[in-house]
């Protein structure tokens, strides 16, 4: 257990790629999004699910709607999920993943999660590909998401890229060592 750190699974993006809700698509006897949820179940930490007003009904139906946080921040992509979170758990550090990320293995969220409990300066926790961060699978302090909230609002900025806010900010970078387990299913 892990008392300052709750789970966020991204399930509210516009799945242009997919033409569908990825988030609710079957597998096995479930859905890719409480699968997801599942994954951190070794964690035993709270578990919320940022979903969009479309899907709000629809996710209601199986996941308890005191888990489902509406997307309601002024940003886009998956920054409108992560700060809406941030607003409700505004002291929490978020452990983010994406509902389409489902071969990712424990061993992978193991080690994020030990490198953030090693402590230390840094706000934000990825694993990174080359010239890119996996940000989808990250860990994200509370007062780096403020830090971020006070950018936002103070520069007008609308660059809501999380790799430009990685680059930004003060952000551990770990090797991957299975880069199969990033795959994102889009298609």
């Amino acid at each position: 257990m892990i008392p300052n750190l709750a789970g966020i699974i991204l399930c509210g993006g516009e799945s242009r790629r997919m033409g569908r809700d990825k988030g609710s698509l079957p597998i096995g006897q479930t859905t890719w999004a409480q699968h997801m949820g599942d994954k951190l179940a070794f964690l035993q930490i709270p578990v919320l699910y940022a979903v969009n007003e479309l899907q709000l009904t629809g996710y209601a139906a199986y996941i308890p709607a005191g888990q489902l946080v509406l997307d309601n921040a002024d940003a886009r992509g998956p920054m409108k999920g992560i700060l809406s979170v941030h607003r409700k758990l505004p002291e929490r550090d978020l452990l983010l993943l994406a509902c389409d990320m489902l071969d990712l293995d424990r061993f992978t969220l193991e080690s994020l999660v030990n490198v953030y409990r090693e402590g230390g300066d840094d706000d934000f926790f990825v694993y990174q590909d080359r010239e890119f961060a996996q940000p989808l699978c990250g860990i994200y302090k509370s007062r780096g998401l403020t830090g971020i909230s006070d950018f936002f609002r103070e520069t007008g900025t609308a660059d809501y890229s999380l790799q430009s806010i990685l680059n930004r900010g003060k952000t551990r970078r770990l090797k991957m060592s299975e880069p199969s387990a990033f795959k994102n299913y889009n298609s």
